[in-house]
């Protein structure tokens, strides 16, 4: 797969929008999450509310907008939620807004590599059972992605919450496989642009390293060509497991991602005062 300015720019704001789906699906869903989205510079400001998984800019750097006028809508954005401004960088952003961050007081607080797949080419699917997600199975589904966190916790909660919201979107897609008739692994799908963005993977404890989740990818990826992608993406932390799942069904890595985010000053010094 070529990599080039317009390849990316297409996957960065696609996950915009897929972000941008999801806020507005929070508004609905979860009403007291305090969810809400902007477009900005061709991504999106999103926030999908205090202590949720999404609170950072999506897809800037590409527009060609001022930077100082991004790094002011990233200030008062987040600023009148109470939250540190954020926001994920690829390594194609322009480097004026780089420049504008940093003398913001942005720093980096993590990496995420972005990998992608070619669908014109697709291997055979694993022998492992696997169903759409339904009222037989959203339970369980939970359970599965909130990795058994306790019922009644505040990271329970917080994941149902997700997990409930996502199904929503417009273009979701979720499934479980089954071992021995039980949910064992989920995975989902979603079709932004022509782009099938894979997430919400998780296996219990007891069915890890089975292959549960290559079968998914597998599953997911023979979807996503059926239902007229050309890529698919995803995010993984470098090195992690779901890193080496990917890899190793023939994911290519597009590039490492930057968060940054900016501490200790809700408001931005760079254009004050502006509407």
């Amino acid at each position: 797969m070529r990599i080039d300015r317009e390849l990316v720019r297409r996957v960065e704001h696609s996950a915009a929008e897929f972000s941008r789906r999801q806020a507005l699906a929070y508004t609905v869903h979860a009403a007291p999450a305090g969810a809400a989205a902007e477009p900005c510079d061709g991504g999106a400001l999103i926030s999908f509310g205090p202590g949720r998984y999404v609170n950072r800019a999506i897809g800037l750097g590409l527009g060609g907008t001022d930077a100082n006028e991004v790094v002011s809508a990233l200030g008062r954005f987040y600023g009148g939620r109470g939250m540190a401004p954020s926001l994920e960088l690829s390594p194609w952003a322009d480097e004026t807004l780089l420049s504008a961050l940093i003398a913001d007081g942005y720093v980096l607080e993590r990496f995420r590599n972005l990998y992608a797949h070619d669908l014109s080419s697709l291997g055979s699917d694993p022998d492992v059972e696997i169903v759409t997600d339904d009222d037989t199975t959203a339970t369980q589904r939970q359970a599965i992605l909130s990795g058994d966190a306790a019922l009644g916790s505040t990271a329970r909660q917080i994941s149902d919450e997700y997990c409930i919201t996502a199904a929503a979107v417009d273009g979701a897609h979720d499934f479980v496989a089954l071992v021995d008739g039980t949910p064992a692994a989920c995975g989902s799908l979603n079709l932004v642009d022509g782009v099938g963005w894979l997430g919400g993977a998780a296996t219990t404890e007891a069915h890890r390293r089975a292959g549960l989740q290559t079968a998914l990818l597998h599953h997911r990826l023979r979807l996503a060509s059926d239902l007229g992608c050309a890529i698919a993406a995803a995010t993984a932390l470098p090195a992690g497991q779901s890193a080496r799942n990917l890899e190793r069904l023939g994911f290519q890595l597009l590039y490492t991602q930057v968060v940054l985010t900016r501490s200790g000053r809700p408001e931005s010094t760079i254009g004050a005062g502006t509407s």
